[in-house]
């Protein structure tokens, strides 16, 4: 039964998507955090909205730097505001 329940819990978590959570914003480069569950196309995507979004505050534009997966089943996607 226990392990039905995690089964389950685990296929819940995987088919929600959340938006990206800023992490760290400087004024030349922000970094936002995305679940592992999120297929990385899909992350890579929201993250670059919220980047555009974020830099476009202090008149830049985000161009995409790399990504890391972190402890904690998150990726972190870093952006240079130019």
């Amino acid at each position: 039964m226990r392990n039905t329940v995690f089964g389950l819990s685990l296929l819940v978590m995987a088919g929600c998507s959340t938006e990206p959570l800023v992490s760290d914003f400087n004024g030349s480069s922000v970094k936002l955090q995305t679940d592992a569950f999120t297929p990385l196309a899909e992350a890579k995507r929201m993250s670059q909205a919220e980047a555009d979004r974020i830099c476009g505050k202090v008149g830049k534009q985000a161009e995409y730097a790399s990504s890391r997966e972190v402890p904690g089943y998150v990726y972190e996607h870093l952006y240079l505001c130019l």
